[in-house]
């Protein structure tokens, strides 16, 4: 009966706590509303949408490695790794979806490794994590000696701009995905793992769970999903940018955190970061609209980092 209650006040709390961010979300589009007469139409909020389709998959992954207790700052080095490796390929030998393939095994590659040095050599990952980020933005510019590799053929656009129904093609994909991953957190086995490895690893490993394969599987999967982000990204721009994904590893943690998902793992869902993910793009493109310095926006984005924590400190307290 108290195990009931404690369910259904901790239920509760999430729900409130969603409520609220939905709140602040619908308060922002307002605030914006008013200071712009444009930002309130049918054309903003599908520029809104492609916006955040890419960092929105991110987080997919992000939110994984926080559910676990750990998080990943090379997520946007992959991505920007990993478009640039697909638009050079593409661009000498053609054969698009394969290359799309090999970029995405190269993302989920990066995350195996990450996932080894954490789970198996007991690296701290943050060290990890920062290392893999330094040596692949390394990597990024090696690759593309510094400029942008720009594709234009039909074959590399035609996820990124691709509209199906009126509605662009990567918005669909962003859909698609955190009802696959929301599926998965919920009603599978590895899905009650990641909660389980996130509210407390020692006793999830004495239940007989394999806890560090379970954390590899989440890095390769938190690295498959970011390099498929940055190929889409790519698609999108018809060029694979060499800065594409710096600020993709501060948004996709305080995106996260702000809808719920706690820093120390076992709590919090998807749908939550998904709310997390609209308010940061909503406050982007507002900014923009507003026509705010480029300086603000990055301002902004540390408030809404330290605001994010100190959410998650105050609702786990």
């Amino acid at each position: 009966m108290i195990e009931t209650v404690k369910d259904s006040k901790s239920m509760f709390t999430k729900v409130l706590n969603q409520v609220r961010m939905l709140l602040v979300l619908i308060g922002l589009v307002a605030v914006f509303s008013l200071l712009s007469p444009h930002f309130l139409n049918a054309g903003n909020f599908s520029a809104i949408g492609l916006t955040i389709s890419v960092i929105g998959i991110v987080c997919i992954g992000q939110s994984l490695a926080l559910l676990t207790g750990s998080f990943d700052l090379s997520v946007g080095s992959i991505a920007g790794f990993s478009g640039i490796v697909v638009a050079q390929l593409t661009r000498a030998y053609g054969m698009y979806p394969l290359v799309l393939v090999l970029g995405i095994a190269i993302g989920a590659f990066i995350g195996l490794l990450n996932g080894l040095l954490i789970a198996k050599a007991k690296v701290n990952a943050l060290i990890t994590t920062l290392g893999m980020m330094t040596i692949f933005e390394g990597g990024t510019f090696l690759a593309s000696r510094g400029f942008a590799v720009g594709v234009n053929t039909p074959e590399f656009r035609f996820l990124g701009t691709t509209h199906v129904f009126g509605v662009p093609l990567p918005i669909l994909i962003l859909v698609f995905l955190y009802v696959v991953f929301y599926l998965i957190l919920r009603f599978t086995v590895f899905g009650r793992y990641v909660y389980s490895i996130g509210g407390n690893p020692e006793a999830a490993r004495l239940s007989g769970i394999n806890v560090d394969r379970i954390r590899i599987l989440v890095f390769v999967i938190i690295g498959a999903l970011a390099a498929f982000g940055g190929c889409l990204l790519a698609s999108r721009l018809g060029s694979a940018q060499t800065t594409a994904g710096n600020m993709y590893p501060l948004n996709s943690i305080g995106a996260c955190v702000l809808g719920g998902i706690a820093i120390t793992g076992g709590v919090g869902n998807l749908f939550g970061a998904l709310i997390g993910v609209a308010i940061i793009g909503v406050l982007k493109s507002g900014l923009i609209m507003i026509n705010m310095p480029s300086y603000y926006q990055w301002v902004a984005n540390g408030i809404v980092l330290i605001l994010a924590v100190y959410l998650d400190t105050r609702r786990r307290r």
